[in-house]
């Protein structure tokens, strides 16, 4: 069984697969976790705001089922102290702002200079040691929020560091169980 995971997670809304590949050269670290350790790109909820994906991939419900008061943060779900810093309000029962947490939760702005943010976060993902990822909930396609069925070039990224990525492509409600498994060392095996 894999042993439990501290984690540092970068939430860079509107990051696409298309983005990282254009800058593929000036971004080193980024494109070394691609290469090298765990890629896949995301499919979201169609039709969902920003702030009802973000609030599905911390608890992997769909987002009328949130709204509902359905679904618990993946932190809350592993038991794990979590310092998290969303790019939407949580509910004041998600909050999480632990002084020594397991999983630290960042979020970075891409606006208003995609090029500078993006040379930015390859800094601080160079001067963060362990496991790490880098996701967004949400991709840019031609200065708009990409739909679901938009190319898989332009859909939202995860990048992972320590640990493996299941598949190539996932299911924006599968990002939370992907994260608490790293968190508390539990392995998921598909049924044969």
């Amino acid at each position: 069984m894999p042993e439990p995971l501290s984690l540092t997670v970068f939430s860079v809304p509107g990051l696409s697969v298309r983005m990282l590949t254009e800058h593929e050269g000036v971004l080193p670290q980024l494109s070394k976790i691609a290469r090298v350790h765990s890629a896949a790109s995301v499919v979201v909820v169609d039709g969902a705001s920003p702030e009802q994906l973000e609030s599905s991939l911390f608890t992997g419900v769909l987002p009328e089922y949130v709204a509902g008061g359905r679904g618990v943060p993946f932190w809350q779900a592993a038991e794990i102290p979590a310092h998290v810093e969303p790019a939407h309000p949580l509910r004041p029962e998600w909050r999480a702002l632990a002084k020594q947490p397991r999983l630290r939760w960042l979020t970075r702005d891409l606006r208003p200079d995609v090029p500078a943010a993006l040379k930015a976060l390859d800094a601080e993902v160079a001067k963060t040691d362990g496991p790490l990822v880098v996701l967004s909930v949400w991709a840019l396609a031609d200065g708009r929020p990409a739909p679901q069925n938009a190319h898989p070039m332009d859909r939202p990224v995860l990048l992972a560091r320590g640990f493996n990525l299941p598949k190539t492509c996932v299911g924006i409600l599968e990002i939370g169980g992907i994260l608490r498994r790293a968190l508390t060392g539990e392995e998921l095996t598909d049924a044969i």
